[in-house]
């Protein structure tokens, strides 16, 4: 977490991912739009892949108050290769 953010409680997960792949697309997407976002637990998904399910998946954090906007922004948001998409958990 950046040291300018203030206090965690004040920090959202706008969406929790098990591939690290979708996870790093969807920080870049929320990044690109200007909404300053970061990934929980990605060193260690990288470290240990198979951990996702244990540790809960990658989380994509968020500013409460840009919670909603980044919400919006990854619903919109599907992979060009497949159309379908398996998207967040949540």
């Amino acid at each position: 977490m950046p040291p300018d953010w203030g206090e965690p409680e004040k920090l959202a997960t706008a969406a929790t991912f098990y591939s690290l792949h979708e996870a790093d697309v969807a920080k870049g997407l929320l990044d690109s739009c200007g909404v300053d976002c970061f990934l929980c637990d990605e060193h260690m998904h990288r470290v240990h892949p198979l951990t996702a399910e244990i540790t809960g998946g990658v989380r994509l954090r968020v500013a409460e108050q840009d919670l909603e906007l980044a919400q919006e922004l990854l619903k919109e948001y599907k992979p060009m290769d497949d159309p379908s998409g398996p998207g967040p958990i949540e």
